[in-house]
């Protein structure tokens, strides 16, 4: 009996140590085998990943939650030509009536499209001879590159022929000068003020929520750091025109100044368009035609660097009707000078010199 409970205690052994021996063996037999008994060193994983995260938000945009049946699948995007609609291929009209499905849109100068609205608008039509006219323009949304695109702006142009938009717009205006205090007065401001009005809103007394704007001048603007937590996005900032020297002029622009934003295209997110009043019927046409210019101005500062036009067409609506009449944008535009020619080709010619 002792014989064999000892032999089953060393069997018991031997398959214990059996896999250190093998593991042993396999060390003698095999030198070159790595094992490495040692972790590994510490931030490699964090950077590997890091790296990862970076390249994937540079190849995917991140979107919002967007419902299954507004979802636009691949299949369903549409060519980018088909949507900015070309017609350079088209015959040219030659006749008062035609068929658009092959001829090109016809362009009309400013004053005849005003003209056109204004008898569809006129009593004995849609009775609305003094609605809102609208520049309706559309863009090209591409990057310099093929595969970047020029993300949707906001934009406030200060147009130079103001009219009754219809919007009430409050601003606050932070100064420590008392003259400045009083053209801001002068100007339209709704509130002004200097250290006691800052200690209102921080105080609770004024509400930072009951205000559409918030401009400033530099003088104040350490004091004004205090509430800049409640303020957010209406803190003023110099990209946004409400931090600067010129209160008045500052405060027109916001007063009678037209809001704008570029909408992308349903199935084509590299096509916009923008829909902005620029004045009402019942203008003279020439100041309709000066914020128009203005509009067209405005927003072709949001082109990217590259060499194909940003801005595909520009046309008038009528606030009744559906009619878009087509106007030539490009002699709106600021064309380059003989001065800056000149200096890009000495500039070439440097370059040129260099290389040799």
């Amino acid at each position: 009996m002792a014989a064999s409970t000892a032999g089953k205690a060393f069997s018991a052994l031997g398959a214990v140590f059996q896999p250190r021996i093998n593991l042993r063996y396999t060390q003698l037999l095999c030198p070159l085998l790595q094992v490495r008994e040692y972790a590994a060193r510490k931030g490699t994983r964090e950077k590997r990943e890091k790296l990862k995260k970076k390249r994937k938000v540079a190849e995917v945009k991140k979107v919002g939650w967007i419902p299954p049946n507004l979802r636009v699948k691949k299949s369903q995007t549409l060519p980018l030509n088909i949507v900015k609609r070309l017609d350079m291929w088209k015959a040219v009209t030659t006749d008062d009536v035609w068929l658009q499905k092959y001829h090109r849109w016809r362009v009309y100068s400013f004053e005849e499209a005003v003209q056109c609205h204004r008898e569809t608008h006129h009593p004995t039509r849609y009775n609305m001879p003094d609605a809102y006219l609208n520049a309706f323009i559309e863009l090209d949304m591409r990057g310099a590159t093929d595969k970047k695109t020029v993300e949707p702006f906001s934009r406030s142009v200060d147009i130079p022929r103001p009219f009754d938009h219809g919007e009430y717009r409050s601003i606050v205006v932070f100064s420590k000068t008392p003259e400045l205090l009083v053209l801001a007065d002068k100007a339209g401001a709704t509130l002004s003020g200097g250290g006691e009005l800052i200690a209102k809103f921080q105080s609770g007394e004024l509400s930072v929520a009951d205000y559409h704007n918030f401009v400033a001048h530099p003088d104040i603007l350490t004091e004004l750091s205090v509430i800049r937590g409640l303020m957010k996005r209406k803190y003023p900032n110099p990209r946004a025109g409400t931090l600067g020297l010129d209160l008045p002029a500052m405060i027109k622009k916001i007063l009678h100044g037209i809001k704008y934003s570029a909408i992308l295209h349903e199935r084509q997110p590299q096509f916009a368009t923008i829909t902005v009043p620029i004045g009402k019927l019942s203008m003279d046409p020439k100041d309709l035609e000066e914020n128009f210019k203005a509009v067209v101005q405005d927003v072709n500062k949001m082109k990217p660097k590259r060499d194909d036009p940003f801005i595909c067409r520009t046309s008038l609506k009528g606030a009744a009707t559906h009619e878009t009449l087509k106007l030539d944008f490009e002699q709106y535009l600021d064309q380059p000078t003989k001065a800056d020619d000149e200096s890009d080709d000495s500039d070439e010619e440097e370059e040129a010199s260099i290389r040799v």
